[in-house]
């Protein structure tokens, strides 16, 4: 599973998070009421076909300001829709142990983290826009859409090797 750096933008509130049930343990319960915080913000050291660095949402263990940087792994990538144009998001967990269980979208489900929960949550963090989800990609997609921007990345800025 590869990792990336993300700086976060802006994080809220969210409901997502394991609730119970014969799996939870105290480690899975949400340190906030009502879930997990989410972040927004962007991969490091990324370029992605519009110029900019990769959109990314973060599942964090606690809130983060503007400018923070936390360490995660891509799960998801959301293919989202405004009405204009169209943007992929890519989906992340923080490096925390309450998180090493949700990996790829099918553990999605497990903590009430379904994509239209994070077009929810995005819509949150950026006023003003709404966002549709059109498709949501494997881990296996994030992590390939996030090595290619890598990749871009390096070789515009001259540090291939």
């Amino acid at each position: 599973m590869s990792r990336i750096k993300v700086e976060v933008e802006s994080t809220i509130g969210s409901s997502i998070g394991r609730h119970g049930g014969p799996e939870a343990t105290e480690h899975d319960a949400p340190s906030r009421v009502g879930g997990w915080p989410v972040g927004e913000g962007c991969a490091q050291d990324t370029l992605d076909t519009d110029g900019g660095s990769v959109r990314t949402m973060v599942l964090m263990q606690e809130p983060a300001r503007p400018g923070d940087e936390v360490t995660a792994w891509p799960v998801a990538v959301l293919h989202l829709s405004d009405g204009r144009r169209d943007v992929d998001e890519v989906v992340c967990v923080a490096e925390a142990e309450p998180f090493i269980g949700l990996v790829d979208t099918a553990d999605l489900g497990r903590w009430h983290a379904e994509p239209a929960v994070w077009a929810a949550a995005l819509g949150r963090l950026s006023p003003g826009s709404t966002y549709q989800v059109m498709g949501c990609g494997s881990r296996k997609e994030a992590d390939r859409l996030v090595a290619d921007a890598q990749h871009a990345y390096l070789q515009l800025t001259g540090c291939m090797d």
